[in-house]
């Protein structure tokens, strides 16, 4: 018999914390990973003991989730899931350059908005019940490979692992079964050392469109520049209005690393 622990618990009963394993965490979320620079997020290096922590914090992570956006209009939890397809999981590690301790996604849930006042209403709500160990705000403008919109956080889970939130308009949730066939093909590529530049297009076409659904519907005309909101450049840093001259059609935005720059607002991309 093998004298792993996971294989001798044969994940019956279910492991509630790493002392259940006989050893405590080595690791502290929120730290850098020397090798890699990538923020750690998870309490070991080990996949397959990751993997059972964030599996057995799902139940109550979605019940916790379901009840802070129950009052919230516009928000719904629409996606779970309880672990990651193993095969991904390995081409993360494996091909990917991501330690085990830094993947994000062993479990994850979306939670779908109407509105930038419900993403808003969420946030607050999330970061009033939960340690938020990182967040990425691509819900305005979307990544910048295939501009897929969310606000990704990182939520600590008590018993160690963390669990992936993302909040995601309602318009580009409904299209990423369509965009997820593409951009699958291009991260194939791009693990087989070959680029897919049609993919990506039609990836990011699909997310744009979906994007100009949901502004369309909550009134934000294309290009428009508002104190607070978040804009990409035309080299494509990503930077927050801290100032904005509708007369001159000029902006001042400050960078995520610390830059304020005064730009047109042609050169704009909101």
């Amino acid at each position: 018999m093998s004298s792993h622990p996971l294989h001798t618990l044969g994940f019956e009963p279910v492991v509630t914390s790493l002392t259940d394993l006989g050893f405590e965490p080595q690791l502290r979320p929120g730290t850098k990973e020397p090798t890699s620079g990538r923020k750690i997020v998870q309490p070991t290096g080990n996949p397959a003991i990751n993997q059972a922590l964030a599996t057995e914090a799902m139940a109550a992570y979605k019940a916790r989730l379901a009840e802070l956006i129950r009052q919230i209009p516009g928000a719904t939890l629409a996606a779970t899931r309880d672990a990651k397809n193993p095969h991904r999981l390995q081409e993360k590690i494996n091909q990917e350059g991501q330690p085990a301790e830094t993947v994000s996604d062993y479990g994850a849930a979306q939670i779908a908005v109407d509105s930038p006042q419900a993403k808003n209403a969420v946030v607050a709500a999330v970061r009033r019940h939960f340690t938020v160990l990182r967040e990425q705000d691509n819900f305005a403008l979307g990544d910048g490979e295939y501009r897929y919109r969310s606000d990704s956080l990182q939520l600590q889970m008590p018993n160690g692992a963390s669990e992936e939130l993302q909040i995601v308009p309602r318009q580009v949730l409904a299209a990423n079964r369509q965009e997820h066939h593409d951009y699958k093909k291009a991260r194939n590529a791009e693990l087989a050392g070959r680029s897919a530049p049609a993919a990506v297009a039609a990836a990011r076409a699909l997310n744009d469109s979906a994007m100009e659904r949901f502004n369309s519907k909550n009134g934000i005309a294309k290009g428009t520049v508002a104190k607070g909101s978040r804009v990409r450049l035309a080299d494509g840093t990503v930077a927050r209005v801290v100032y904005v001259d509708p007369n001159m059609r000029i902006a001042r935005v400050r960078t995520e690393d610390g830059r304020n720059i005064t730009v047109r607002h042609k050169d704009l991309r909101s």
